[in-house]
């Protein structure tokens, strides 16, 4: 823990500029603004078809990650292997998020057993979108500049300091249950609401999708820390530290106006950890652990 925070001290008292970030984060309160005074999920985002669902988050996301990147490093990181590197995981994100063709493939299936598998395949989707174009370019370029598969090693492992970080956030978490929008969030599956499909019973439906959803949270760090802080750090350096936290913060568009603000200093420490650790394990732990902990305590509310 002591190491997570010197860190974190050191790369702020290092790193941080006030014109640089402080324009990225004026940028990105703009856009939250503009997306909760907008409704822009429930408004716009909901009404849109497929094609036109997966367009928008592939111009939102790569606008955001290069204009971050023009702001904090210059025009001169623009280099054609940047480019075709950073732009395969961007790309990999922004379909990832946008499709949702899927839906149009359960549509013939009763309601309840549509709108489960819709969850399901949301979750895993990612294992195909992210996973296979991350191991295709790891193999054709990345791997002589990788020590590993974007930090996923657990090769002599401190698992105790992420544990603690977990507990730490315990007390915010429940105090989390008391701000609007919170519970109608989580847990993201509420199974008591819907009828048993595919003869399940709730608590098993409950067991298949937290399953799902909570090791989502793997493709979520190999991507924003893996890939987004240790596989670009060649190009960018500690700079991809913050430009990473500005496009995760967009990525939570869709979730409590708290917990897209926090996404700010979240995905700012779990990005330093990355890069100065070079492993993406603890960020997984965290982040599986700490979502866990929304979906159980959020049931235990919904419960009393």
């Amino acid at each position: 823990m002591n190491k997570i925070i010197l860190d974190l001290r050191n790369h702020i008292h290092e790193d941080f500029e006030w014109k640089k970030d402080g324009f990225i984060l004026g940028l990105l309160g703009i856009l939250i603004f503009f997306n909760y005074y907008l409704n822009i999920e429930t408004d716009f985002l909901a009404k849109l078809d497929s094609w036109s669902y997966l367009l928008y988050f592939i111009i939102l996301y790569p606008s955001v990650y290069y204009l971050a990147t023009f702001i904090k490093s210059g025009k001169k990181v623009f280099t054609k292997e940047f480019l075709a590197v950073s732009g395969t995981y961007v790309l990999a994100l922004s379909v990832s998020s946008g499709f949702i063709f899927y839906r149009e493939f359960t549509e013939s299936i009763p309601i309840y057993e549509q709108y489960f598998l819709r969850n399901i395949l949301s979750n895993f989707q990612g294992v195909f979108w992210i996973f296979i174009p991350l191991t295709i370019i790891y193999f054709i370029s990345e791997r002589k500049h990788l020590p590993n598969f974007y930090g996923l090693s657990i090769k002599r492992y401190n698992f105790k300091p992420y544990l603690l970080l977990i507990l730490l956030m315990l007390p915010l978490i429940i105090a989390a249950v008391f701000l609007p929008g919170f519970l109608d969030t989580y847990p993201t599956l509420k199974v008591w609401k819907y009828e048993s499909v595919f003869g399940l019973s709730r608590a098993q439906m409950a067991a298949i999708y937290e399953f799902f959803y909570l090791s989502d949270f793997i493709r979520v760090e190999t991507l924003f820390r893996g890939a987004l802080i240790i596989g670009v750090a060649r190009f960018l350096g500690k700079d991809s530290i913050m430009i990473m936290a500005a496009l995760y913060c967009v990525l939570h568009f869709n979730k409590p106006l708290g917990e897209t603000i926090s996404s700010i200093f979240g995905g700012y420490l779990l990005g330093t950890i990355a890069y100065y650790q070079k492993t993406i394990v603890g960020g997984c732990i965290v982040h599986a652990g700490i979502a866990g902990l929304m979906e159980l305590i959020a049931a235990i509310a919904w419960s009393i």
